[in-house]
């Protein structure tokens, strides 16, 4: 799960800027805030992983600074000195302003397209400016164990309520959480493709439409694909 902040003074414009979000990335928390008191107090409420503002917070201003401002505030609270912001405005001369001043990650110009906003996500999303995330769970003898997602190749349901994680080195059973549990706990990059099991999407090496069925670590294992999940799973797979 990856929370995003989205500022800007237009409720509409953040509005239409999470739908498309939303559309996209399933796993997006995502806040709003029109105003730019309000968002200071919130990202101290909450941890944030990604920022996008405007530029201009106040119709009414004409220095067009706020923004500006608020990359300075979020720069000054240690917890994110390296979360990456994204500008998005329609005051291009504050650019240069923007980037030396709060080293923000990237800008885009009003009016922007879908395909503008995902591009420059999708940079951030790959880039080591996100923090590795990782999975915590309890193992039914009390020990708590700690994955980095990238380690993880499937998690599968076992017999009775045991759920197996699989690794690239081993596998650790747990009767402590449900698939759906952990597919909330776990973020974009895994996709239920089966009732039975959730898969890294980076870890598929090969898919066969025909006899549904999917294999991850170099081929070596073999996952299949529920009927009732092949089409959200393909449209998934198409866009990786």
């Amino acid at each position: 799960m990856y929370r995003v902040l989205i500022v800007d003074d237009s409720l509409e414009q953040c509005i239409a800027l999470k739908m498309i979000l939303n559309s996209y990335y399933e796993n997006f928390v995502i806040d709003i805030c029109t105003d730019l008191e309000d968002a200071k107090k919130v990202c101290t409420q909450k941890e944030f992983d990604l920022f996008l503002l405007d530029m201009q917070l106040d119709t009414n201003s004409t220095s067009n600074d706020e923004g500006i401002a608020l990359g300075l505030y979020i720069r000054s609270l240690k917890s994110y000195s390296y979360t990456p912001i994204i500008y998005i405005t329609s005051v291009p001369e504050k650019i240069q302003d923007a980037l030396s001043e709060t080293y923000c990650f990237n800008y885009i110009l009003k009016p922007y397209t879908p395909d503008n906003i995902i591009r420059n996500l999708d940079q951030i999303l790959n880039s080591p400016l996100i923090k590795e995330q990782t999975l915590c769970i309890r193992t039914p003898w009390g020990v708590e164990l700690t994955f980095k997602e990238s380690d993880i190749l499937y998690i599968s349901a076992g017999s009775g309520h045991c759920v197996n994680i699989n690794t690239i080195e081993d596998y650790y059973p747990t009767s402590s959480y449900t698939l759906d549990k952990l597919e909330e706990m776990l973020h974009r990059n895994f996709f239920r493709v089966h009732r039975k099991y959730l898969v890294n999407i980076n870890k598929i090496t090969s898919y066969n439409r025909t006899k549904r069925t999917l294999t991850v670590a170099n081929d070596t294992i073999l996952v299949p694909v529920g009927r009732a999940q092949k089409d959200s799973f393909e449209l998934t797979w198409r866009k990786e």
